[in-house]
């Protein structure tokens, strides 16, 4: 027998060598491809803009160094100028504002989340960070208008349009980033730094202040840079409220005009043909290489405290006095190594734990100001928008009467466009996740590949818009149609898929693996039978997310739907409309009655929007609850 089995391996007949399985190949190398696609979009992205911009840079009505530093822009009329900083004067103005208040609210909702909050309150505060997360921006932009921009009128005086109505329901939109990733910094700090605070005589405020926040000072800090650039690139709130005045002031209730508002300007048809369009692009450049950045800083900041377990970095040392009655300082350094002196008491202790009240109560008004404003929206939309709510607004078809007017080809066009993006998107976004998470190597290659993906996921939307125009209805010859739109909106929630399904594939235990590999199965055997399927609730619930941040977006359809499609589509290359760019449009109407259809219109998508929004978390609780690992 072992004569027989030498013969058979000297011959090249190995029997413990498998032969290759070309249907296992194709399948890598397809997932392979899907997870390349992320390169394949960053070049689009790349290509849209350059070409654009540099169409603009060579028309003799532009001067490189006017576009970069002058102070005039007025892109129509006989003598146009082309100075950006106007347009980053106003940017600057609404993202900076809108940062400097949400930095307060959210770090300390995160505080008081982490550090004070009992499971009652935690679990009435995390639904409402998740639904301001899940409102989409059209909405924000409608209620800046509408509703906070008449108060800042009456009040102070503002001008119609004004940043100020901008910079306070954008602060609000940028909450949740900020309390969520500092929620997670500060929940990352080992827990040994709090008790030996508490240990030494530290209220449970001043452990908060001085031992919690500066372990997790980077993860506070890319929260705000995250958010930050959330803000920058923000179109419709801006788009609504802040105005199309490009001026060079930093007055809040003055009119001002941002870098995506003037690219949305473009897109709505405002901006007459010639090198003012063009001049969009060069702004989208500027726009992605200020984002860029700025996510840049901020994800290698996230990677560090990842990479470093959530501790703090070996050159950060936290050195604090905190005072109490047992006289000491407590000296806390990265190594977890405590140093406590004596020294004289500072404050006394019941004058200390007055502080440490007040500070509770103060970072709990934090979340409080989020559920008011949560509910001054809602209840305002509903007082405004219930009564057009009806049979007939829901299956008539859109008309210039406001009392005609339905949304029942509004409604057909948002499926159609939804539900062709994910056919595209699903399937090539779960083959990218799965690849990079089970077949990937650690290599450049990969590296890079994740890195775009990152890079992809904090690109501004209207960015996308604009890549949709230039690669999907004029390159490929697509037109403004449906399927336009879907590849468009395809492109823009792959990353988000991606990323959660490679969360959802990472929380299978590696033994699942180990097991099916140790019984003769495949690797993608292995992935495909007993990896996928025990992540299929991760996966369907990031989708679902993805679909409903798809259904609810404006700026990256803004230049491809069609404002005169009155009829539902026939084709994926019939024009469309969608609730989206409806809302849009009738809330810049100067009538009433097409404001209320506005916000008749809002209700619906909130209502699909919460709808699919409940089935993600039902799916999430039911896989948790049917876990037995």
């Amino acid at each position: 027998m072992l004569g027989k089995f030498n013969r058979a391996y000297f011959n090249g007949n190995n029997p413990f060598h498998k032969k290759v399985d070309f249907k296992e190949d194709i399948i890598v190398r397809l997932i392979f491809i899907a997870a390349s696609l992320a390169i394949v979009v960053s070049l689009a992205i790349l290509y849209t803009l350059v070409s654009g911009s540099i169409d603009f840079f060579l028309s003799p009505k532009v001067n490189i160094l006017e576009f970069f530093f002058g102070i005039r822009w007025t892109p129509s009329g006989t003598d146009p100028s082309f100075g950006l900083l106007p347009l980053l004067s106003g940017t600057t103005l609404v993202a900076g504002g809108s940062i400097i208040i949400a930095t307060p609210l959210g770090v300390g909702a995160a505080i008081y989340l982490t550090q004070f909050a009992n499971k009652k309150a935690s679990s009435l505060a995390k639904p409402i960070i998740e639904l301001l997360a899940g409102i989409p921006s059209i909405v924000y932009g409608f209620f800046a208008l509408i509703v906070i921009s008449p108060i800042i009128r009456e009040y102070f005086g503002a001008t119609y349009f004004n940043a100020a109505s901008a910079i306070i329901v954008m602060s609000v939109m940028i909450l949740p980033i900020i309390v969520s990733v500092s929620d997670d910094s500060m929940r990352a700090v080992p827990r040994e730094l709090k008790e030996a605070s508490l240990a030494v005589g530290a209220t449970k405020w001043e452990t908060a202040i001085k031992v919690v926040m500066p372990a997790a000072s980077s993860g506070i800090i890319a929260s705000i840079l995250l958010g930050l650039a959330r803000a920058l690139g923000e179109t419709m709130v801006v788009a609504l409220a802040a105005g199309s005045v490009a001026k060079l002031t930093l007055n809040p209730f003055s009119e001002v005009q941002t870098m995506t508002a003037y690219i949305a300007q473009v897109a709505t048809g405002d901006i007459p043909p010639g090198v003012a369009v063009s001049a969009a692009f060069a702004v989208g450049l500027v726009l992605f290489a200020i984002t860029y950045i700025i996510n840049f800083i901020a994800g290698r900041i996230v990677l560090r405290i990842q990479n470093a377990g959530g501790t703090p970095s070996k050159n950060n040392k936290i050195s604090k006095r905190l005072p109490s009655t047992k006289l000491n300082t407590i000296n806390i350094s990265s190594s977890n190594n405590l140093e406590i002196k004596k020294i004289e008491p500072e404050k006394t202790l019941k004058k200390r734990h007055k502080i440490s009240n007040m500070g509770i109560i103060l970072v709990g008004l934090c979340l409080v100001s989020a559920a008011i404003f949560l509910g001054f929206l809602m209840f305002s939309i509903l007082e405004q928008g219930i009564p057009g709510i009806s049979l007939k607004f829901l299956t008539s078809f859109p008309s210039s009467r406001p009392d005609n007017a339905g949304i029942f080809p509004v409604i057909i066009g948002s499926i159609y466009l939804v539900s062709l993006a994910m056919i595209f998107a699903l399937p090539t976004s779960v083959g990218a996740a799965v690849y990079l998470t089970e077949f990937a190597k650690d290599n450049a290659y990969t590296r890079i590949l994740r890195r775009l993906i990152q890079n992809l996921s904090g690109v501004p939307s209207i960015v996308f818009g604009l890549v949709g125009l230039t690669v999907f209805v004029r390159v490929f010859g697509f037109g403004t149609s449906i399927l336009s739109g879907s590849l468009t909106l395809a492109i823009m929630i792959m990353p988000i898929i991606i990323v959660t399904t490679e969360e959802a594939l990472k929380a299978i235990p590696k033994s699942f693996r180990e097991a099916a590999r140790g019984l003769g199965a495949t690797k993608w055997q292995t992935v495909r039978h007993h990896v996928i399927p025990y992540a299929l609730p991760g996966t369907l619930t990031g989708s679902i997310l993805a679909l409903s941040r798809a259904i609810g977006e404006t700026a990256p359809i803004l230049f491809i739907a069609s404002v005169f499609a009155k009829t539902a589509p026939d084709s994926i290359f019939d024009g469309f409309l969608a609730l989206p760019i409806t809302i849009f449009y009738w809330t810049r109407h100067p009538k009433l009655e097409f404001q209320n259809l506005a916000a008749s219109s809002i209700l619906i998508l909130l209502a699909i929007l919460f709808t699919m929004n409940l089935l993600a978390i039902i799916i999430r609780q039911r896989s948790q609850a049917n876990r037995d690992w």
